[in-house]
């Protein structure tokens, strides 16, 4: 298995995220002012509204106190919603010195045990032994397109989950308008460091053995959403995009109006692609 993407970039994102947090007043409070819109129901992201109010409340398990890991789980707003919204005990796995760090400190402002954030690589036979058939459920997002054999990446999802466990992987559709659209606001990054090949829906479904997982959903989710892409920090694009994500809020009033729980899912635009699947 090797990873397409250095570390020395995991690092770097996860010490921005940090810096602009505790040291860019106006950045933050433009954050606040976003998110104090978002809370109007229908100008929260569309994509985020079909996997946590129609996806998710229709195949996550409904028992509470279920240990749930996420993979990559820097910077662990991801791990608090779960936790908020399904009554989880959530777990992170991260390699990244400074995603472990913010993990940590994201987790203890929301009472959360800081320990649960593991410091390790996921890859690592050290860390499975430990955790082999510990967690019930089991959550990627944005990790698996970031390497080279995919399908061992898969099985060393599942060799966590307990019997009965839940698997469920993200990832992103770079293809499409999208692919264009990232080349435009992040050209720097190359595309050497992932793996588009697998952002179609024949090709992702297929990493997924049928014969140890019962598929519940494998699918694009979404329609379109500008929050998909970053730009390079002092970049001119940097304003273009903003002004994108703010029309994003009205597309997401449009959409919202327009298809309600249905979405309108297609391989050109759909910003996502989603599995979730049962362990026999």
């Amino acid at each position: 298995m090797v990873a397409l993407t250095p570390k020395k970039y995991w690092d770097s994102i996860y010490e921005s995220k940090a810096f602009l947090t505790q040291h860019h007043p106006l950045k933050k409070n433009l954050r606040i002012l976003i998110n104090k819109l978002v809370e109007n129901e229908y100008m929260r992201s569309y994509a985020d509204y079909l996997l946590w109010d129609v996806i998710y409340k229709k195949y996550m398990p409904k028992t509470k106190g279920l240990k749930v890991l996420e993979i990559g789980s820097a910077p662990g707003n991801n791990l608090v919603k779960l936790s908020q919204t399904f009554g989880f005990v959530p777990y992170g796995v991260e390699y990244s010195e400074s995603g472990v760090e913010l993990n940590r400190k994201i987790f203890a402002s929301h009472n959360i045990n800081p320990d649960n954030v593991i410091h390790a690589d996921f890859l690592r036979d050290e860390f499975h032994k430990q955790y082999k058939g510990y967690f019930d459920i089991v959550v990627s997002i944005g990790f698996i397109e970031h390497f080279t054999n995919i399908e061992d990446i898969i099985k060393k999802h599942i060799d966590l989950l307990t019997k009965g466990g839940y698997l469920i992987v993200n990832i992103p559709n770079l293809r499409g308008v999208n692919y264009a659209l990232q080349w435009i606001f992040q050209k720097e990054i190359p595309v050497s460091m992932i793996d588009t090949n697998i952002m179609q829906k024949r090709e992702f479904s297929r990493f997924f053995d049928k014969e140890c997982l019962s598929t519940l959903f494998c699918d694009y989710y979404g329609t379109f959403n500008f929050g998909l892409f970053n730009t390079k920090k002092g970049s001119p694009l940097c304003l273009v995009l903003t002004f994108c994500k703010v029309l994003q809020l009205m597309l997401n009033v449009v959409f919202r109006l327009l298809f309600g729980k249905r979405g309108a899912e297609s391989k050109t635009f759909s910003p996502y692609l989603l599995f979730i699947g049962v362990r026999k």
